[in-house]
């Protein structure tokens, strides 16, 4: 018996524990209170890493974000100018449209324009459940433009937030169909197998490329757990490229 149970375990999938807790993306270790939450009437307190970005109750519409029960407020940039729409070239003579999926979500932290625990359901970022002005961590580095990495909230002394910082251009491609891309470009690599990392890098039923393409925050594809930014596949001897480009 000892021996089957000992076969059984042996032969059952492995399960990557998720990279949130402790990760580049885990705001509860910040001094500042981020990621930490006030019980409602009992003056108690929880943190919980998974909830700047997601809550299970009263999220907003699936469309309005293109993410899993996202609890951060949408982007302040009313559009972005991505790639396609920059004159390139090959998307020009592609024929190719986008339309951004759930990097969305990413970059309603990512473009500056947000505080990172601006959270769906508050008019204004809170810590300790006390609002506050100035302090707010804003990542700008998926935008070009943006030149400083970190801001305050509007009015209150120093950078950011970057509203208006839209522009994309200067990015690989996002919301783009990799199928309708096929289509039209022999050079990128043939549909992925059903269930390989390739394709769990191809987001939705229209197979887009997104951020999320690239980079797993969860740590759970791929080797994102252990390459950094998460990156899905290790970026050395071009092996990340070459997963969609035959070049």
């Amino acid at each position: 018996m000892l021996l089957a149970l000992g076969a059984t375990v042996a032969l059952m999938p492995s399960v990557s524990k998720a990279a949130i807790a402790g990760g580049t993306h885990d705001f509860s270790t910040n001094t500042t209170g981020y990621a930490t939450y006030n019980w409602s009437g009992n003056g108690g307190s929880y943190v919980n890493p998974c909830q700047i970005c997601h809550i299970p109750h009263k999220a907003p519409d699936a469309g309005l974000t293109g993410a899993p029960l996202w609890n951060h407020a949408a982007s302040k940039n009313n559009s972005y100018v991505t790639y396609d729409s920059g004159n390139s070239a090959t998307f020009n003579a592609l024929h190719l449209t986008v339309t951004l999926g759930s990097s969305a979500a990413c970059l309603s932290c990512h473009d500056g324009s947000m505080a990172v625990n601006q959270s769906y359901g508050a008019t204004s970022p809170k810590a300790f459940g006390t609002n506050v002005t100035a302090g707010f961590y804003a990542p700008t580095w998926a935008v070009e433009t943006a030149s400083a990495t970190a801001g305050a909230w509007s009015g209150a002394s120093g950078a950011g937030p970057y509203l208006g910082r839209s522009d994309l251009t200067h990015m690989h491609p996002i919301g783009v169909s990799y199928t309708a891309a096929l289509l039209k470009d022999p050079t990128l690599q043939p549909l992925p197998v059903a269930g390989s990392v390739f394709s769990q890098m191809l987001k939705g039923t229209a197979q887009t490329v997104e951020c999320a393409s690239c980079h797993d925050i969860h740590g759970t594809i791929g080797a994102s757990g252990t390459v950094s930014h998460s990156l899905i596949v290790d970026v050395n001897n071009a092996a990340l490229c070459e997963t969609c480009h035959q070049q």
